[in-house]
């Protein structure tokens, strides 16, 4: 069965996403990035108010990181926020956008599946790309239960019609997104059903992997108020959820009032007279499952950090503007009801 077929089908039902009605090299980079491991329907406000303030790379270039990071608050995994606009610093300083695919690849954050992915729907390069989507949907239609990366890449190549790659790479994309999807896939809807070797099993391709147990780690928190403003501090550069504010806490053993307590005396010179429990969080990263114990916290003296660490007192109706984590937002959003009740 030639590529028609699939081509046809992609004309006919593929979503009106934002970066697709619109296309070019900037926001297609943008769009990839922000829908690495997270849902379109998730992505779509991002994207429309990331692009209203930077639709340029130069726009984002030029940007104070913490506003990046305001902007990108909630969606998660935050190196792509800053990888982005390291991207868009390097391709300002380079005059424009690569066009070749190893030109793209030597940008930050630029994997194979994003340059091909730029290449194909933005510049019309014959490359394929290959993301899980992808997989899913080659590794079905060739019944092959355990693909190797290197088996692909050449599968996913050998199939790019000449001069169709950006609406192909699409068309894979869309197919594994809305019909041949990880659990129940809708086989009777496939455009390619016929040419399908694994559409009598399609859930045993590829083979499901043994899943790894994820480590659980305690930590604690405190939400300390100050008339209408609460303290926030910002995670040092450099390790997970680098840059962004939080109620300050700890990880590691003990996620009681003691240990909070203990922490926000040596941490902070804040001394604790009353904790009062408000539950606990839980929150999976991709290799670490995080269970914060949240208090609502009564303290005495002025908090002073320790160096290199930086403290803010933020007013309650000023919280959401910030570079805050899904977490943050968590152990805040359990507290703060008893702050204002």
């Amino acid at each position: 069965m030639g590529p028609g077929a699939l081509l046809d089908w992609y004309a006919a039902h593929h979503r009106p996403l934002p970066w697709r009605l619109e296309v070019s090299p900037w926001r297609t980079l943008v769009s990839e990035l922000m829908c690495q491991q997270t849902r379109i329907d998730t992505v779509l406000p991002y994207f429309a108010r990331f692009m209203a303030e930077f639709p340029t790379p130069e726009a984002l270039a030029e940007s104070p990181t913490e506003r990046v990071l305001e902007l990108w608050s909630g969606l998660g995994y935050y190196s792509r926020a800053r990888n982005l606009q390291r991207a868009a610093q390097a391709v300002v300083a380079g005059g424009g956008f690569p066009r070749t695919v190893e030109g793209l690849r030597a940008l930050p954050g630029v994997g194979p599946y994003t340059a091909g992915a730029i290449a194909s729907i933005a510049f019309g390069v014959d490359t394929p790309l290959v993301d899980g989507n992808v997989e899913r949907v080659l590794s079905r239609w060739a019944a092959e239960p355990a693909p190797t990366r290197a088996w692909l890449w050449s599968e996913a190549a050998a199939r790019v019609p000449p001069g169709r790659a950006a609406d192909w790479n699409q068309a894979l994309m869309e197919l594994g997104a809305l019909v041949c999807t990880p659990r129940a896939p809708r086989c009777d809807r496939c455009p390619v059903r016929a040419d399908c070797r694994g559409v009598e099993a399609p859930e045993a391709y590829p083979a499901r992997k043994a899943r790894k147990a994820v480590p659980q780690r305690e930590a604690v928190c405190g939400w300390v108020q100050r008339g209408e403003e609460v303290l926030l501090v910002r995670r040092p550069e450099g390790g997970r959820l680098s840059g962004l504010w939080e109620l300050p806490g700890r990880e590691g053993e003990g996620n009681d009032a003691e240990a909070l307590a203990a922490h926000l005396h040596a941490a902070l010179d804040l001394r604790v007279r009353r904790a009062d429990a408000c539950g606990t969080v839980k929150h999976v990263f991709t290799h670490l499952q995080l269970h914060t114990a949240v208090f609502r916290v009564e303290a005495e003296g002025e908090p002073a950090a320790a160096a290199g660490a930086e403290l803010r007192w933020v007013h309650l109706d000023a919280l959401d503007g910030l570079a805050l984590s899904t977490l943050a937002r968590k152990t805040m959003a359990l507290a703060r009801p008893a702050a204002r009740g």
